[in-house]
């Protein structure tokens, strides 16, 4: 039977995938494979937040009692988030700009995945059962795969 991830593990490995893109493009040379990579991880980005708020925040905003101002500020940091790969995206790949910007997208994605880890799994992990999570899980693969 194959293993169907729950919400919080489906956007943990997402986080692993981001972190991996991250590292594959610090390790390239090649500016064309750069900004493939910057491409890749930019649409990946793109589809996680589509994925959390379809199926993390609607969760958070009715389990959790601070759910309404953990949303808003996640809201918040995505807006960073997608202000700083909007610059990367126009950065020439072997730039010291794209350089900073890569740096930066990076520290924003672990800031924001040590944040929900502690204000969000922790206490969703505790409040939803695990059918629920898969089923949450399930819903928001169908968003990381269609988009």
């Amino acid at each position: 039977m194959a293993h169907h991830p729950d919400l919080l593990e489906l956007l943990t490995d997402e986080r692993a995938e981001t972190e991996r893109l991250v590292a594959a493009y610090e390790a390239a040379r090649d500016p064309e494979r750069r900004a493939a990579l910057a491409a890749e991880l930019a649409a990946g980005l793109e589809r996680h937040a589509l994925a959390e708020g379809h199926a993390l925040y609607p969760a958070v905003r009715r389990v959790l009692p601070d759910g309404d101002r953990l949303v808003a500020a996640a809201r918040r940091r995505w807006e960073d988030t997608a202000a700083t790969v909007r610059e990367l995206r126009a950065a020439e790949p072997d730039s010291a700009t794209a350089r900073h910007r890569m740096s930066a997208l990076l520290d924003q994605v672990r800031e924001h995945a040590a944040r929900e880890q502690d204000e969000v799994f922790a206490p969703l992990r505790e409040r939803l059962g695990r059918r629920e999570l898969r089923a949450l899980g399930a819903e928001a693969a169908r968003r990381l795969t269609d988009g």
